[in-house]
């Protein structure tokens, strides 16, 4: 399984957990909490156009476009998010997501400045730092700088068995 297909899936746990525990953190969460597994994506674009500002469905929604690799559904609800979320995380996220779309479309350099940005305003995001290793591996003039960033990106306790093996993959096929 492809490592960013499952980070992907990872962050949409993630974002569905966040967003029912914000839901269950209020009186009327807790008799109407919605698991986002069984919402389709119409109705989470209903529910985003009536409340625009409900960044982890938001999130949420765009991961699923993101993982489809319907990239023209995935980037306004990631740009919504990076100009209006005042929290560093998501808006983070939603950076890097919006870097990794723009390297797939063959702009290194507006990719690498949307990764710079994403890690100005978390420094600790792992997604960042790994689409940036991944980019930084494929210049031979930026390799050692990529294969720096995995390295440390696995001393982190936060990743997965699965992450931790696909960037330990990487790291061999590129380091020789």
């Amino acid at each position: 399984m492809n490592k960013w297909l499952l980070s992907m899936i990872l962050f949409l746990s993630f974002t569905v957990v966040l967003f029912i525990n914000l839901q269950n953190n209020s009186e009327v969460g807790n008799q109407f909490s919605t698991n986002l597994e069984d919402v389709t994506n119409e109705e989470m674009e209903a529910v985003i156009l009536e409340n625009p500002n409900i960044f982890p469905m938001r999130v949420a929604l765009a991961n699923r476009y993101f993982d489809e690799v319907d990239y023209s559904n995935a980037l306004p609800h990631y740009m919504y998010v990076a100009e209006n979320s005042d929290e560093s995380e998501i808006k983070s996220f939603a950076l890097a997501q919006i870097a990794w779309m723009v390297f797939e479309s063959g702009n290194t350099e507006v990719a690498t400045n949307y990764l710079n940005e994403s890690l100005n305003i978390n420094n600790n995001s792992l997604i960042a730092k790994s689409y940036l290793g991944i980019i930084y591996l494929q210049d031979p003039s930026t390799k050692n700088e990529g294969l720096e960033l995995l390295e440390n990106i696995l001393s982190s306790n936060k990743l997965s068995k699965e992450d931790r093996e696909l960037i330990e993959r990487l790291l061999l096929r590129y380091e020789n």
